[in-house]
């Protein structure tokens, strides 16, 4: 197989590969919610791997630091682009990915595979995410692969909250650095116009963005979809209202853009579990201000 970028390549003549698991998890783990299967340390694979390397598909997570040589990386629905040492490979279940060395150079990586319901609720809630992202120099990935040499109950559980802790800390550094400057500005403006109600079109236009480009933005910075995070930051608005002012239910629901007052009450009921009058009894020792305060 040449290096040519993978869009070029014939997935109907052949299957890509499935990297499988080999063995259930163990009790004590699978009570925890976290397994980490495996783990290597500089761990090398040949020069210009990226090019022999087949489409192929995890059933579990994986994350590979590159420490020395340089890499190439795909994964479907981000991309294709060059991996540096220093920066961090991250690959969920179930998605097509390939990486490995190029340029005539080496892929050197510590690396750690994992799987669990826990890592499934990082994923969902947009913690974990495809991708190749800054993790530094320094191997933070070794003091885990020390951790896991050791079988006891406790050592295990602390390589694995050191390693929720790493993939949350990744996370928050990832957004720091964002790169995508107009989504926080849409993010203010959405904030300041609390009544409009915002198409997909209008906000990536906002942006300068495609649709597509902006979605994939959107929900990297924010772990959910466009409209579901404009209904939800209503809907919190509405409920902050609820106990902090004495606004009738359906001028709250104006001031949201919520044109029907009934369709404001079943949309929050869905959101919070019970109507906005129930909500605000819930505070029965609050005094709220005059609403025209």
């Amino acid at each position: 197989m040449s290096n040519d970028k993978i869009i070029e390549f014939d997935f109907s003549s052949e299957r890509p590969d499935v990297h499988r698991l080999l063995r259930r998890m163990p009790d004590f783990h699978a009570s925890y919610g976290l397994w980490i299967i495996n783990a290597g340390a500089a761990g090398r694979s040949g020069e210009n791997g990226f090019a022999l390397c087949r489409p192929r598909k995890f059933e579990f997570y994986s994350i590979s630091h590159l420490i020395e040589g340089r890499g190439r990386c795909w994964i479907d629905g981000c991309g294709e682009c060059d991996v540096q040492p220093g920066q961090l490979v991250m690959i969920t279940p179930g998605v097509l990915n390939r990486y490995g060395g190029a340029a005539d150079r080496p892929y050197i990586e510590d690396s750690i595979r994992f799987t669990g319901p826990i890592a499934d609720m990082l994923r969902n809630s947009g913690i974990l995410q495809d991708g190749v992202w800054d993790f530094g120099s320094a191997r933070k990935l070794l003091p885990i692969m020390e951790m896991i040499q050791d079988p006891s109950r406790d050592a295990q559980i602390n390589a694995n909250i050191t390693l929720q802790k790493l993939l949350i800390d990744l996370y928050f550094e990832r957004n720091r650095n964002s790169t995508v400057p107009p989504v926080e500005e849409l993010l203010e403006e959405v904030k300041a116009r609390p009544s409009h109600w915002w198409t997909v079109e209008e906000m990536a236009e906002f942006c300068n963005l495609s649709t597509d480009q902006f979605r994939r933005n959107f929900e990297r910075r924010t772990g959910i979809r466009p409209k579901k995070y404009l209904e939800e930051f209503k809907l919190r608005q509405a409920a902050e209202l609820l106990v902090s002012s004495r606004l009738p239910v359906a001028e709250i629901a104006a001031r949201l853009g919520y044109r029907d007052p009934y369709h404001f009450s079943r949309r929050f009921k869905l959101f919070a579990g019970v109507s906005p009058e129930r909500y605000r009894r819930e505070f029965p020792e609050f005094t709220a201000p005059p609403a025209d305060v």
